[in-house]
């Protein structure tokens, strides 16, 4: 069997395990709270069905299979799959898409999980992060590829060593949220998701005044149970698509 590079045998399985967990907590929540609009999944479909064209509808169901697939089950394949080609028809349209191309690099570590020989894996996610570096790198002020980098990196084990990426993301995103610049509801998965960095990172406080100030911005919001959660030290919910 391959080796992972300063992981030993015993020690392997968990780290995967570990990010398949941390991933799918952080996706499944996310991608929910970011869609573009509540239309239900099979109105994707029939909108797809009637336009091959329709870019929003592409990436909408890219993300719901996205969505699926963190969870790990036995049909995890069978989304990434779905996923992959929805992407790959919308950037056939449009190659420039930040998002899409960001979304596609996320799916590509994801099937690192799919992948029985660890070479394989550590392959996969490589083959990811240099899609998502490259979107980022390209298209730098998209909030939407920079949160999903950081939101996928972040739960990465160590031996990638992103959390500089991962710190320069959250910084730029953190800087936009404080003054306004996205709409509330993303403005407070900013903090949840930042807050939840800094929890990683062993640094208690600066989470949770992420997660206080987050929560100030609406405490109405559908967001605003998630930062309570952290602030009570619970586990976070895990979302329904």
């Amino acid at each position: 069997m391959a080796s992972i590079p300063g992981v030993n045998r015993g020690s392997r399985s968990i780290l995967w395990s570990a990010w398949v967990t941390g991933l799918a907590l952080a996706w499944v929540s996310w991608i929910v709270a970011r869609a573009e609009t509540t239309a239900p999944f099979a109105d994707w479909e029939r909108q797809l069905a009637a336009n091959a064209t329709n870019r929003t509808a592409l990436v909408q169901l890219a993300k719901a299979h996205h969505n699926e697939a963190t969870r790990g089950g036995d049909d995890a394949p069978v989304h990434t799959a779905k996923a992959r080609d929805y992407l790959g028809r919308l950037l056939r349209l449009d190659p420039q898409h930040a998002f899409g191309r960001a979304l596609l690099g996320s799916t590509t570590i994801l099937t690192a999980r799919e992948a029985f020989w660890p070479g394989t894996k550590l392959k996969r996610v490589r083959e990811g992060l240099t899609v998502l570096d490259a979107a980022l790198a390209e298209f730098p002020d998209d909030p939407d590829a920079r949160f999903t980098r950081a939101v996928n990196n972040l739960f990465l084990p160590d031996l990638f060593e992103r959390r500089k990426v991962v710190e320069a993301d959250f910084q730029w995103l953190q800087a936009r949220a404080d003054s306004a610049e996205f709409d509330p509801e993303f403005r407070q998965y900013v903090f949840l998701y930042h807050g939840r960095a800094w929890a990683k990172w062993v640094t208690p406080e600066r989470a949770k005044d992420l997660w206080q100030r987050g929560l100030n911005i609406d405490p109405q919001s559908k967001v605003a149970d998630e930062l309570r959660r952290e602030l009570a030290g619970l586990k976070p919910k895990p979302a329904t698509p």
